[in-house]
């Protein structure tokens, strides 16, 4: 799962596909009109999606129902997706889809699924293009505060202030070690992330008082990096401070 948030009605759901789509590294717009074959339709989400100079154009339809979908909306968006000359089509719901509509999608380009199912077809797509990306450019400094071999700038301090940084070092390191696996970094130790929830792969030597509240139980990457990054970014203003303002290189900060 990307986020455990349900959307409050159908126009955040678009908003939230089409975010998805969009940290996914695809061109997504909300409500847009495309030519068909005759005449022309809105699209609930249009997404363009570019994988080594080819595209692929993505129809998606958002449902926020409480009643299943029946076969004459499958019907009307296959015929939408066929003369728009879309790649793949996918209806977006809140409840289910009645059989006739299961049916009517067969052997076709279109993908009936839930919110949950859409989440989870973009899962490992948005990891790598959103996910790692932004916990590196965000929380890059966090680790070179915490890795084993102290910066040069501690050598810097007086022996007070290196007892302080020392200190605070010690209550991020365990949250770095685990930020590191969420880092383009974090491919050299292993191609995927961690499943969540963390505290099911939590080391019994590190202590789970140290961590940011919600982050061992979060069960949605998203909702996980919403932890992250502030916490981090508060952990790379306290490192800095007790090294006197210097970045982990012994430079300065202006």
């Amino acid at each position: 799962m990307i986020t455990e948030r349900q959307p409050a009605d159908w126009r955040e759901l678009q908003h939230d596909v089409a975010r998805i789509l969009s940290e996914c590294g695809m061109h997504a717009e909300v409500e847009k009109s495309v030519p068909l074959a005759r005449g022309t339709a809105e699209i609930d989400v249009f997404a363009v999606e570019t994988i080594r100079g080819r595209t692929n154009t993505i129809f998606c339809e958002c449902k926020l129902w409480t009643r299943s979908i029946p076969q004459h909306v499958i019907h009307a968006f296959r015929t939408v997706v066929a003369d728009g000359g879309a790649n793949y089509g996918y209806v977006i719901t809140s409840s289910d889809f009645q059989r006739g509509a299961l049916t009517a999608a067969d052997l076709t380009n279109l993908r009936l699924v839930s919110w949950a199912e859409f989440q989870s077809e973009f899962e490992s797509l948005w990891i790598e293009n959103h996910l790692r990306p932004r916990v590196t450019e965000r929380l890059d400094p966090l680790l070179s505060y915490v890795e084993p071999i102290l910066p040069r700038a501690f050598e810097e301090l007086s022996d007070d202030e290196k007892l302080a940084y020392l200190e605070v070092r010690e209550r991020y390191v365990d949250f770095g070690a685990i930020v590191m696996l969420f880092t383009m970094y974090g491919t050299f130790i292993s191609p995927t992330v961690p499943q969540l929830p963390l505290r099911e792969r939590f080391p019994p030597t590190a202590d789970a008082d140290k961590m940011p509240p919600g982050m061992l139980d979060a069960s949605a990457y998203g909702d996980l990096l919403d932890i992250l990054i502030p916490h981090g970014e508060r952990a790379i203003a306290e490192l800095r401070g007790a090294l006197g303002r210097r970045p982990a290189d012994g430079s300065v900060d202006s």
